[in-house]
């Protein structure tokens, strides 16, 4: 492997927390989809990547699947559906952990990911690709499930799920080099349809109930 190939593994790998630092420290739903898009665009471009070190072109496929679908369809359906949605209510006011907190709590769960995959693959013969990758998807997955249980505003849980989405294909990528091009494609297309649905419905919350914060609907249920 050549020391070029080598370097935009590092650079992808280092793109991608970037960008899931860049989803942590947003308050706003926009801010949110735009951190998205653009980890979206870096995921794609390492799918890239990794098809230019195993020279299947199934996976260049991947890659164009990945960026038409996750860096600009979803994100575009994201703001068209919520359209009609408050721009108070997309704003994440008062999250359950500070920025701040977040960010520390995020550097943690990186160590962390570095750490487990390093003691559980430790005996495995991992070349380059999953070296680099597969603490990065166990990071993204950490961090998207903590965004998750740390934010209120239910439209910003739903990326934080993207995230975690991100990962996973992230971990089967740089594990298998890439799966069969059927399947990437029902991935993502059950990937957007679960989007397309999720708006719609926390749309209707909002209008039904004129918030999207979780805490206020656990009052809700309560009364």
């Amino acid at each position: 492997m050549t020391t070029l190939l080598t370097d935009l593994i590092t650079l992808s790998a280092a793109g991608l927390l970037v960008a899931t630092f860049g989803v942590v420290v947003r308050r706003s739903f926009t801010g949110w989809v735009s951190a998205y898009r653009y980890q979206s665009v870096v995921l794609a471009a390492s799918t890239a990547v990794v098809g230019y070190s195993t020279g299947f072109w199934d996976i260049y496929a991947a890659a164009v699947l990945t960026f038409v679908v996750k860096a600009e369809v979803i994100p575009r359906l994201l703001v068209r559906v919520t359209l009609g949605v408050e721009g108070d209510l997309k704003m994440e006011a008062n999250p359950y952990v500070s920025i701040r907190l977040s960010v520390l709590i995020s550097a943690l769960l990186v160590a962390l990911s570095y750490g487990l995959v390093g003691q559980l693959l430790a005996s495995a013969k991992l070349d380059v690709l999953a070296q680099a990758y597969l603490p990065v998807s166990v990071s993204l997955f950490f961090i998207g499930l903590f965004a998750m249980v740390s934010r209120r505003t239910a439209l910003n849980q739903v990326v934080g799920l993207l995230i975690i989405e991100n990962g996973l294909f992230l971990f089967t990528t740089a594990l298998t080099h890439g799966v069969s091009l059927i399947i990437e494609v029902g991935i993502l297309a059950d990937a957007l349809v679960g989007v397309v649905i999720s708006a719609i419905l926390l749309t209707r919350m909002s209008q039904t109930f004129d918030t999207m914060d979780t805490g206020s609907l656990e009052k809700l249920k309560d009364d």
